[in-house]
């Protein structure tokens, strides 16, 4: 509330600079820029930690945070066993935090300065196979179900943009389809074919079509909006059923990026889809096609074949 607010100003105005004082004008600077609650909430998971573990360690005040604290931190990190990337998404969030820190000159330079930012491995997660689509379809128990696996397919949506779809979001004659406030709250136009309209159309039999600013997809239990935690349930749940890994939104995203190559569409086409801002990603989805070409003439070469 109000108060709060101020009584961290105050704090901060009369340099009484506790970690924990800054952390929570750090966050209050977020709100009010308006980041999004998903931007929001991923900076307040990598920094937190970071804030409780210094509080843990007695290092209570900013000026007690150097760089062998956060080298410290980081390799503790590391010792527990944590994905690269997770580890550099982390070390990525406290640079931001210490960055804005120097900028409201609440510090003269950040100690992340002298910190190098761990590396994430490269290696991109695998993709559904095949395989995997066809039992995937095959095990969907619900309309809703079945149109929300070929949505994430056909689409390459994020998660939180499939989720943020309306009725009048989704042209059925064409199979356009408004992404509104995607990544970087950038609005972009993604495709849907035949198969996925008919069986959105399907979908729209049982639930009712969605009026032009209501939500398209519905919790079945309550009918009120599908939550970013329910469409991740749902997904578990499925891949645990019938033994497929990695059943998220994102593994339709990678899959839809690396078929879509694989079937001959321009990595600039791609880029424009998916919504990134450069191609340096989707290069390693452009590698993999490429070593399933290989593969492919290994296998079917003329010449080895004779």
């Amino acid at each position: 509330n109000f108060h709060d607010m101020w009584g961290v100003f105050f704090m901060l105005k009369n340099k009484s600079q506790k970690v924990t004082d800054v952390y929570e004008a750090f966050i209050l600077d977020r709100k009010s820029r308006r980041f999004k609650s998903g931007t929001l909430q991923t900076y307040k998971d990598r920094i937190l930690p970071f804030v409780n573990w210094c509080d843990s360690n007695t290092v209570f005040c900013l000026s007690d945070i150097t760089p062998t604290v956060i080298r410290t931190y980081l390799t503790q990190l590391q010792d527990k066993n944590l994905a690269s990337q997770t580890i550099h998404g982390i070390a990525i969030a406290i640079q931001s935090f210490f960055n804005w820190l120097v900028k409201e000159e609440l510090l003269k330079e950040s100690p992340m300065k002298k910190v190098a930012i761990p590396k994430a491995d490269k290696k991109i997660l695998p993709a559904f196979t095949q395989e995997d689509i066809t039992k995937l379809l095959k095990n969907t128990n619900t309309e809703r179900d079945e149109a929300i696996i070929l949505f994430l397919l056909d689409s390459g949506a994020r998660a939180t943009e499939l989720l943020n779809l309306t009725g009048g979001d989704i042209d059925m004659k064409t199979g356009i389809v408004t992404i509104r406030q995607g990544k970087g709250s950038k609005d972009r136009i993604v495709y849907i074919g035949n198969k996925t309209r008919k069986q959105l159309l399907r979908y729209y039999m049982e639930r009712g079509t969605p009026k032009e600013n209501e939500k398209v997809w519905l919790s079945e239990t309550k009918g009120t909006p599908l939550t970013n935690t329910g469409l991740s349930q749902f997904l578990k749940k499925l891949g645990i059923k019938i033994d497929v890994k990695n059943c998220s939104p994102h593994t339709f995203r990678r899959t839809f990026a690396l078929n879509s190559l694989r079937n001959g569409m321009s990595i600039y086409h791609l880029q424009r889809l998916m919504g990134h801002e450069d191609i340096t990603v989707l290069k390693q989805y452009l590698a993999l096609s490429q070593n399933d070409l290989q593969a492919a003439h290994v296998q079917h070469g003329v010449v080895d074949n004779l």
